[in-house]
């Protein structure tokens, strides 16, 4: 049997807009996150991953979404999904950031992940929450 691994994102909503970010190791537009370190909670995690990726510091608690199991590529993995909605931002420099980029909720880009647009959709109301990542 594998071993259970567990992440944290974060949809990060600014009136109509949503951030998102690429990476420099893999292509299309992300939700901000990542794994869930030894003695951290995917709370903590997702403030961290905040913080280093894209300079966002949330003034309130991020608000659990959803929890979801991911298998893609054969990993037992489980993604504690966030929403931030007030927050603010200083610099950030990000090794693993290649870009980050505001859009317009109706205005989305052409390569988002699948994964994401799924998330963006159910924060929307526009499709039924599931439990699938």
């Amino acid at each position: 049997m594998g071993l259970k691994t567990i992440g944290a994102r974060a949809l990060v909503v600014d009136n109509n807009k949503v951030l998102f970010i690429k990476h420099t190791y893999q292509k299309g537009w992300f939700t901000i996150g990542g794994a869930v370190e030894k003695n951290e909670t995917p709370l903590q995690a997702i403030q961290r991953e905040l913080l280093e990726e894209v300079g966002v510091i949330s003034l309130t608690p991020p608000e659990l979404f959803g929890l979801y199991y991911n298998d893609f590529e054969k990993r037992d993995d489980y993604v504690a999904f966030y929403i931030v909605k007030s927050f603010k931002m200083e610099e950030s420099n990000s090794p693993e950031i290649a870009d980050m980029q505001w859009f317009p909720f109706d205005s989305l880009p052409e390569d988002i992940t699948p994964a994401t647009k799924r998330r963006l959709q159910e924060f929307l109301g526009q499709r039924e929450k599931s439990d699938k990542w």
